[in-house]
């Protein structure tokens, strides 16, 4: 009698999950805000694709390019 859910290893697996939950939460938003989400620059967009590996030389080169003859 007295005992509900909520108390001892219940409140522990329960305590557990809601502060996992939260920083998932927590750290899903950081990713959101992280360094390109400040910088819309196109030209230091493309930067940080070149260095990442995520586009060739030749990508990078045309795409600067273009970027540079709209401007």
């Amino acid at each position: 009698m007295g005992h509900t859910i909520f108390s001892g290893l219940g409140a522990l697996i329960f305590w557990g999950v809601l502060a996992l939950l939260l920083f998932v939460a927590v750290r899903a938003t950081v990713s959101r805000i992280g360094p390109e989400a400040k910088t819309r620059d196109p030209v230091d967009i493309l930067k940080r694709r070149y260095a990442r590996g995520d586009i060739d030389k030749d990508e990078y080169d045309r795409t600067l390019k273009d970027l540079k003859d709209e401007a």
